[in-house]
């Protein structure tokens, strides 16, 4: 019974220490800014949100380049305040990946791969596959305040794609097989846009929608085939060709020669949310 009484007292002062406490407070005089706008020299780390479903690596479609909140083969994307109301800026992607493998073999356990051939002697395999996207461009804005920022732009894109194998087979009885597989793609694209930020109190962080019109030419994309084979009495054969895995047209065949070249041009294709880091350089 004491304890309970105890319990209850306790609860009893806590209400009444909490009621005068809500009783006596003032309200605040303080006043928080409603932004901080960045000046010449500042620059800014930019992270991409695409609304729309953008552009693939592969280029495909007309956006200039996909989002970039930490995926993986995104681009790098960032921002530099030449002055007030003149931004650069630019976005980059690198990609490399080479496989090698090269070897003597000691029994026939792959030779099912090779029913023209003998045992499988030494082998040398390789793939490679790299890319490279650098898109720039600049900004011209319109508002001076800390708050709200509206601005146009126009920004370009240069790509270049490169993907192959090389693969070479010596047997025991003498015959080999050696061929050759090579893809290139290059991808200009060119945009406008319009934009608008917000920056977010006395952060140094904004957060804005931009949109507009995009275009994007993609050369290449063919696969050159160069091969050389030698199997039992019969002479050594070469062959080369160009061949096509993806054709809008359907004709996926072998030629002695082939041109291919896309063009896509679309509004909205690039509406992206973007958020804004910024920070200062060395130049003010």
């Amino acid at each position: 019974m004491k304890k309970i009484t105890l319990i209850l007292a306790l609860i009893l002062t806590v209400s009444i220490g909490a009621n005068s406490q809500l009783s006596t407070r003032e309200v605040s005089s303080v006043s928080v800014p409603l932004g901080n706008r960045p000046q010449a020299g500042d620059a800014a780390v930019q992270f991409v949100f695409p609304i729309l479903n953008m552009s693939e690596h592969d280029g495909t479609e007309a956006g200039l380049y996909n989002g970039n909140f930490f995926g993986s083969g995104d681009m790098l994307t960032f921002k530099y305040y030449n002055t007030e109301d003149i931004v650069y800026r630019a976005a980059i992607r690198i990609y490399q990946d080479n496989d090698h493998r090269k070897g003597t073999e000691l029994d026939s356990s792959d030779n099912y791969l090779f029913v023209q051939s003998d045992i499988l002697s030494e082998f040398d395999e390789s793939l490679t596959s790299r890319e490279f996207n650098l898109a720039g461009g600049i900004e011209k804005h319109f508002s001076n305040s800390n708050f709200f920022d509206v601005y146009v732009g126009a920004e370009a894109l240069v790509g270049l794609g490169k993907d192959g194998s090389d693969d070479n087979y010596t047997f025991a009885n003498g015959d080999y097989s050696k061929v050759k597989i090579t893809t290139k793609t290059t991808i200009f694209g060119m945009a406008g846009v319009v934009g608008f930020n917000m920056f977010v109190a006395e952060l140094p962080l904004s957060i804005g929608l931009e949109y507009g019109l995009s275009g994007k030419w993609i050369f290449g994309g063919n696969t050159k085939v160069e091969a050389e084979n030698k199997f039992g009495s019969a002479a050594a054969t070469t062959s080369e060709y160009v061949t096509q895995t993806d054709n809008v047209f359907g004709r996926n065949r072998n030629y002695s020669t082939l041109k291919n070249r896309q063009f896509n041009m679309e509004t909205n294709n690039n509406i992206r949310l973007n958020i804004h880091i910024y920070f200062s350089t060395f130049r003010k």
